[in-house]
């Protein structure tokens, strides 16, 4: 349940910025599912990652950099999990 929450906070939020900036729908569809392959990512790390200490929370703002960072992104929440500060 807690990933179709962060799911649809992301479609509200994109919704959103649709109407306040005038984003383009076909920008905000690419974005939503770069979110959706974030999660996919952060989940498969959290599964494999486990035995080597590696654990990224997974929330909207984890996904949405993700989302929008792409793999360099991904590579930034692992070392930010190995530092310490997530």
């Amino acid at each position: 349940m807690h990933y179709l929450q962060i799911i649809l906070v992301a479609a509200v939020v994109l919704l959103l910025a649709k109407f306040v900036f005038g984003a383009s729908i076909k920008r905000l569809i690419e974005l939503l599912i770069n979110i959706l392959l974030g999660i996919i990512v952060i989940w498969l790390i959290n599964q494999f990652g486990g035995s080597l200490g590696i654990s990224i929370p997974l929330n909207f703002i984890t996904a949405l950099v993700v989302g929008v960072l792409g793999f360099p992104g991904v590579i930034i929440l692992i070392l930010l999990n190995l530092i310490g500060i997530i």
